[in-house]
């Protein structure tokens, strides 16, 4: 696993270097910045698929390039999935009672004037509704790519 959230991959990276490391037959997604739309590329029975949005490439590759500090890695679709999250930011100076947010996703995470909900595959609406029946004053939101905290383990 990445030890942070996911990057872009860095501009000067050679889109030729990323379509070597598709497997022949496999569709490999690239997770770049400024493609107005999707890019397909191949050569050798290898297929690259170039996009900004990286919800269109979960959906559509088992595998996408991303980039951690200068290391480019092919992460599992299926990890960074796990890792999708949506950022509250709450427009008030203090965080409001959150009981009725908490049944419906009791994984949430606190910070200062934030709250960050794992969604997973889920939907991001269910989330802003119960926000709005629990009169959380909702400033911003949006989905990131952050890895869930470690859980210690209770082995001994």
């Amino acid at each position: 696993m990445l030890p942070g959230a996911p990057a872009r991959l860095h501009p000067s990276y050679p889109l030729r270097r990323a379509l070597e490391l598709a497997h022949p037959g496999e569709r490999l997604g690239a997770w770049v910045r400024g493609a107005r739309k999707p890019l397909p590329l191949r050569a050798g029975g290898r297929d690259l698929i170039c996009a900004s949005d990286l919800g269109y490439l979960l959906r559509r590759c088992l595998r996408v390039l991303v980039r951690q500090r200068a290391e480019v890695l092919a992460c599992e679709a299926d990890e960074l999935i796990a890792w999708r999250t949506l950022q509250i930011v709450v427009g008030a100076p203090y965080l409001p009672r959150l009981t009725g947010l908490r049944d419906l996703c009791p994984e949430l995470r606190l910070g200062p004037g934030r709250i960050a909900v794992p969604l997973g595959l889920g939907p991001a609406e269910p989330i802003l509704v119960a926000c709005a029946a629990a009169r959380v004053p909702v400033a911003a939101t949006w989905i990131d790519y952050r890895r869930p905290p470690r859980i210690p383990s209770s082995e001994t």
